[in-house]
């Protein structure tokens, strides 16, 4: 019998991975929203655009898992610190590998897993990037030069990410062809 984790990688389809997501979402009540399926999207974009050598279907997987264990409340900073290795944990309870739950643990720094997989840095940029694009309770979106200004300087100010030069690129490349 195959687990899920063998059964969502094993799904190459973009489509009908959100679809695997939705139902895992009304089964175990994960975190799962079109923000995620937002986030996903950049990674593709990101991966194909840029050529980035990295499984690109285990990188969707994982930016669609990544946040599973997320919660609405932003203002609660121990909750947010946690909900990268609770889902991590989660994962691996699924089947997923040590190195995959690793990457989705490694998708924000507050775990301070090290060394960090080079698929982690990918999700970071998707993640912060794209959260800063959409609307929040709090605050409206940024509108993209600001964003890509705001993850440079201040979400990864002190932050090594290996991608960070390739991303900025690559929103730029997104501006010309007019998918940014």
């Amino acid at each position: 019998m195959e687990t899920f984790a063998e059964y969502i990688l094993s799904e190459k389809d973009f489509g009908k991975k959100v679809e695997i997501m939705s139902y895992l979402k009304k089964k175990t009540n994960i975190f799962f929203d079109n923000s995620v399926i937002f986030k996903a999207l950049i990674v593709s974009l990101f991966i194909d655009t840029m050529n980035i050598k990295v499984d690109k279907n285990k990188v969707i997987t994982a930016m669609l898992l990544c946040g599973c264990k997320k919660v609405n409340n932003a203002q609660d900073m121990e909750k947010i610190k946690a909900y990268a290795k609770e889902g991590a944990d989660f994962l691996a309870k699924l089947g997923f590998s040590k190195d995959f739950c690793i990457i989705c643990e490694q998708q924000n720094r507050y775990s301070n897993s090290i060394p960090r997989k080079k698929e982690s840095d990918i999700l970071e940029l998707a993640d912060q990037f794209g959260g800063m694009l959409l609307d929040r309770p709090e605050r409206i979106a940024f509108p993209i030069e600001e964003a890509l200004i705001l993850l440079e300087s201040r979400n990864l100010k002190n932050c090594n990410n290996a991608y960070l030069n390739d991303f900025k690129e690559f929103i730029n490349i997104a501006k010309e062809v007019n998918i940014a």
